[in-house]
């Protein structure tokens, strides 16, 4: 499991490098390194996370003190699979998982 962290994000290629390598399944925290190499995440829409800051964002300039909005999670999570990257790392995707999947990077 791959993090966001600026060190493991800047050299994500050469972690996906190893992985590949060694067989060694990536799953990352944020859907861009799915992009990169890694066989899947579960992460959130970023689009959709704004869209809800920015309802937060209009309840304060009307007057709402910020301590006193409650805060608020995203139930939108969106699932990225990498067929090529998991077929390089020894895993096999079902058919069931490739269409739950919000998008399929080819």
């Amino acid at each position: 499991y791959t993090n966001t962290d600026n060190y493991v994000v800047s050299a994500y290629e050469a972690l996906v490098k190893v992985g590949n390598d060694a067989k060694i399944p990536l799953i990352a925290s944020d859907t861009d390194s799915v992009k990169r190499g890694a066989i899947a995440a579960l992460g959130i829409n970023y689009k959709e996370m704004g869209k809800q800051t920015g309802r937060m964002v209009v309840r304060i300039l009307k007057g709402e003190k910020p301590g006193e909005i409650k805060p608020e999670t995203s139930d939108n999570l969106q699932l990225f699979v990498n067929p090529g990257a998991a077929q390089k790392q020894g895993v096999t995707l079902s058919d069931e998982l490739l269409k739950s999947a919000a998008e399929v990077i080819k």
